[in-house]
Formats: structure tokens, sequence, C-alpha cells
């Protein structure tokens, strides 16, 4: 039986638990859970903080001022498919029974015992379709203060974008999504980019590498990486034409153009991690020094075979670059204290870390001068 009132313009019901069903496409459940309720309360239960939700409403009620949101099941007439509000419908539920959790704990016992408020029937806004709901939980979860997990993101975005018509080009159907939850088209691509290219290594059982699964990896990771034009073109996202020019394209739409060993070679370097729990990569700032080592034929080949990132890398000749860019921060830094040195006392510290300077100075000012005249004499 369900009550009707009114909250900033949408009709919100008062409609029991009971009639109340967990949401199978949650973008949050992984591919592993069975689209059952069960199997959705125990993974929710082990997996989040569930008895502090349980304790807060517990002691201070269901707040109304949050409503649940949901839709009505088209299978079960008189229920509704909870779209937004999975957590609190499980504590709610457990509230009432333990039971209802495949391995209730004593503390989920003991909460709903001495439970002071026990709502059986809470407040409710009922959308007419799922349709109306995504872009709501894109404000709130992608955009928003109570943000999902990166990999959460891209399956919601993904649903986003299944809405669009597939009849328009992909470049259209991003800008759809985007305007839809207010983000910017190229975050829509790139994570539904990430989303084809993880879809590959799912398929492929994480490659079989240690403790790598669906709740394991960091997504941001891959979708970081994959954003870099040359690592992109390292798999397949991006192509470069006859004349160098980058041609994007579009897995998420047409996953064949992915290369599927380049694919297998990122995730081990990536993720797979040595005895020493270091993987070849290493921290994700490493990621430029990958992107260049896959864009030059030479430096891949020696990463291939064994040779750490940093020596695959003084093989691309970007290393001048970074050079360069290290003495201009030095410079800029020395310019910085050489103006304020005469406002200062004097400091031991200081005048040690300065002699040291010096003498890196001098030591670079050797070597180029050495260099210099080696290339003159060449000549």
């Amino acid at each position: 039986m369900a009550r009707a009132s009114q909250q900033a313009g949408r009709e919100i019901q008062q409609i029991a638990i009971d009639d109340l069903l967990l949401d199978e496409d949650n973008p949050r459940l992984p591919a592993s859970i069975h689209r059952t309720t069960q199997a959705i309360i125990d993974y929710i239960a082990e997996t989040t903080a569930i008895e502090e939700l349980m304790s807060a409403i517990a002691e201070n009620d269901f707040f109304p001022g949050e409503p649940l949101i949901a839709v009505e099941c088209e299978n079960h007439p008189d229920k509704f498919t909870v779209v937004e509000g999975n957590r609190r419908l499980t504590a709610l539920k457990l509230l009432q029974d333990p039971a209802f959790c495949s391995k209730p704990g004593a503390r989920m016992r003991e909460i709903s015992s001495s439970a002071k408020f026990k709502p059986s029937v809470v407040p409710v806004i009922v959308c007419t379709s799922r349709e109306e709901v995504l872009p709501y939980l894109g404000f709130r979860h992608i955009t928003g203060i109570k943000q999902w997990e990166p990999l959460s993101k891209a399956r919601y975005i993904e649903q986003l974008f299944n809405l669009t018509n597939g009849a328009f080009p992909a470049k259209e159907r991003y800008s759809e999504v985007s305007r839809t939850i207010g983000s910017r088209r190229d975050h829509i691509k790139r994570n539904l980019d990430a989303l084809a290219v993880y879809r590959v290594i799912e398929n492929n059982n994480f490659y079989e590498i240690d403790d790598l699964n669906e709740e394991t990896i960091k997504f941001a990771v891959l979708s970081t990486a994959i954003a870099d034009d040359k690592i992109g073109n390292f798999i397949g996202i991006n192509v470069k034409d006859t004349d160098g020019n980058i041609q994007i394209s579009d897995p998420i739409v047409d996953g064949s153009v992915l290369k599927k060993n380049e694919i297998s070679e990122l995730t081990r370097w990536l993720y797979e991690k040595s005895e020493k729990g270091k993987t070849r990569v290493g921290e994700s700032r490493n990621l430029r020094e990958l992107a260049a080592v896959v864009d030059n034929p030479r430096a891949l080949e020696a990463f291939r075979r064994g040779s750490p990132l940093k020596i695959a890398y003084q093989q691309t000749g970007n290393l001048i670059n970074d050079f360069i860019e290290l003495l201009y921060r030095a410079d800029a830094s020395l310019t910085e204290a050489a103006s304020i040195v005469a406002t200062i006392d004097y400091d031991d510290d200081a005048y040690s870390v300065a002699k040291r300077i010096l003498e890196n100075i001098k030591l670079i000012g050797r070597e180029l001068k050495e260099k210099r005249s080696s290339n003159e004499d060449g000549f």
C-alpha cells in the first residue's frame, strides 16, 4: 500500500520495503556476482560497512529527506526496482531480518534485535523509466559529491551511451552523454575506451595474473595509460595514417579494432608484480616513459626482452628533452632563490646545499663542454 506526498515537484510514495527490489543492473555490481536477490544482498553485506548503516537507521530511523529512487518492475506487478539506494535498501531488509544475508554476523543480529527503529515503509520517488533516473545518477555519482569507483563510473556511462541513437556517429553519442551528466566529451570517450579494453582483459580471465581481478584492478591506471595517444596507438584505440596523422577509432562500438596481443602485454606491464612486488611500469608517473617506449621500435624491443623501463626509455631519444626540461626547472628555482638570498640570515644547511649545487653545475658544464669539443673535432 503506497501513500503519496510531494518533494521538490516530485511525487514521493511511501512503499513497503517488501515491495522494493534490488537493482540487477547496478553499475557497481561486479560481473562475477549472480543477478539474484540473495547474491546481491550477500555482496553488499560483505563488501560495504553495512552494519554501520544498519546501526544509524536503527538508532535514528530512515532519513526522509533522501528518498530511494525506483522504477516500476516490468516482471513483477506492484513491485519496484530501486535504482538509487541499493545499499540503504539492503540495510533496511537486514534490519527486518538478518537471515536475508547468507552469513549474518553477531553484530548484525544484535543491531536488528535491539533496534529502536525498524522501518517497514520508506519514502520512494517512483520514476517512469530507468532513462529518467540515469541523468540524476550521473550528477550524483560521476560529477557530484558521492562519486563511484572508476570502473563503476565507466559501466554507468556505458548504460547512458547505449540509450543514445546507435545510428548516429559515435562522436555525437559521446556528446549527448556528456550533456546529460555535465561532463566533457573527451572524458566520456576515455572512460568508454578504457571499458572496452577492460572487457578484453576480463574476457581473458585477467591473463591469469596473480591477485588481479574485477575488484582489485586499478581501472584508473588503465584509463590514464590508454588516454596517451602513443599507448592508444599501441593497443589499437588510435591509428596513424600514412602521413603520421592520428585516426581515432571507437572500440566501445567496434571492439575488433583493438590489438589483443598488445593489450595482454600492456596489462602485464601495468599489473603483474615481480617477486619484489613491483610491476614493469612501476608508479603511474612512469606512463610517460612507457608511451615513448611503445612508440619507438628499438626501445620497445629492448623492453620486451626484459630491459628496465628507464633503460629502454634511454633508447627513445627523448632523454635530451627531459635533460633540458630539468635544467630549465633548476634555472627557475635558482633564479627565485637568488632573488631572496640577500634577505635571509646565514644558515649552514643552505650553504651546504649551495655548494652541492655548484659542484653539480660544474660537472654538467664540463660534460657538455667535452661533448661540444668532441663534436667540433669530428667535423
